[in-house]
């Protein structure tokens, strides 16, 4: 190993180290806020059912909420796309009729640019935003929202309330547990390698992803495997970057089992480069949320497998929560809404996988 590569591989372990015990810090996980809310359960577990029914009541009444959206645009992913459409599709389902005001902000600007799209977002002067939370920047840019109580922030993407807003939670969070997704993939492979040989993986930018798909499933790997981390990159959600960090990986550490990608954008970048290496069949290498591009890459026999998100049951949440709050029904709304995965494997059946495809693209279509 080069003494820059080195140097790296050091400052990346050390920021690994300090983010586990950030993350204890600032979030609560689902089952911890659970523990300290036990009706949360009971909400959520009633707020399910709702979103799980294809059919609804057309309402009597007409409703025109005034909706701002503020999700990250560029990316691979088609799960931003998707989550509005769905959220369209069942809101005028009930017969109401948004307004809706469309935002996205790339994450490689700057900050600047990124506070310059919010602002914008806050002039429509929405009754419901819409927004993603990574960064502690982004935190600083809610809590004023917060503090003034409008409009009413649905947090997508995360579903682990932040600790320092327990005495003034957004309206809602609404995702799927990254966590709980991870530890998914992580038995997995688990299970394909017996739990021996070693790894790469290759992580997004600081933050809340980085904590809860990255360090996540280094710590699995570490307390119930013998598997070793040989190499880990810093890509961020890039594909490009994913490419040529996987070229590295692939010539340096020809020998091992698998990469590990935490999303969508990563997973393709590192299969572009083992199919230049003519080595995909040699390292495993998963999906992280399991959308079209990746469904494809499935069939194609170029991904080994993802952990699919039931897609629109996040659209469907949004949609069914701003109607129960607009009939002054909030108190049916649990705080937290965390959709259902499932693992999607190289060779799943025809049959499975449109069944799969019918589930989770219900409302935004195939």
């Amino acid at each position: 190993m080069n003494l820059k590569l080195f140097s790296s591989v050091i400052a990346l372990f050390a920021i690994l180290l300090f983010a586990i015990p950030a993350k204890a810090e600032k979030y609560f996980t689902l089952d911890q806020y659970i523990k300290i809310h036990p009706t949360e359960k009971i909400l959520e577990d009633r707020f399910n059912k709702i979103v799980k029914r294809n059919d609804v009541t057309r309402l009597k009444k007409q409703l025109s909420p005034k909706i701002a959206i503020v999700y990250p645009g560029g990316e691979v992913s088609d799960y931003w796309r998707r989550s509005t459409k769905s959220f369209e599709n069942r809101i005028h389902q009930y017969g109401a009729t948004p307004r809706i005001s469309k935002f996205y902000i790339n994450a490689s600007e700057t900050m600047g640019k990124q506070v310059a799209i919010f602002q914008k977002a806050l002039a429509t002067d929405p009754d419901y935003l819409f927004f993603t939370l990574d960064a502690l920047r982004h935190q600083r840019m809610i809590e004023p929202i917060l503090i003034k109580g409008k409009p009413k922030i649905i947090l997508q993407n995360i579903t682990t309330p932040l600790k320092a807003w327990e005495d003034k939670q957004p309206f809602m969070y609404v995702g799927f547990d990254h966590a709980r997704g991870t530890r998914m993939l992580a038995e997995y492979f688990a299970r394909k390698t017996g739990g021996r040989g070693s790894y790469a993986i290759l992580l997004p930018n600081p933050g809340y992803l980085n904590e809860e798909r990255g360090n996540s499933f280094i710590s699995y790997m570490d307390n119930n495997t013998s598997l070793k981390l040989a190499t880990a990159f810093r890509t961020g959600i890039n594909k490009k970057r994913a490419r040529v960090a996987t070229l590295n990986i692939a010539t340096q550490y020809p020998d091992i089992k698998f990469i590990y990608a935490c999303s969508t954008d990563i997973a393709l970048g590192a299969v572009e480069a083992l199919q230049e290496k003519d080595m995909l069949q040699q390292i495993m290498v998963n999906g992280w949320g399991g959308g079209t591009p990746e469904i494809k890459a499935i069939e194609n026999g170029e991904l080994d497998v993802t952990v699919m998100r039931i897609n629109d049951d996040n659209g469907v949440a949004m949609a069914d929560a701003v109607i129960l709050d607009m009939l002054g029904q909030k108190s049916l709304i649990p705080l937290v809404f965390s959709g259902r995965f499932e693992i999607l494997e190289k060779g799943v059946s025809a049959k499975r996988l449109h069944q799969l495809q019918q589930e989770s693209f219900r409302y935004s279509g195939n």
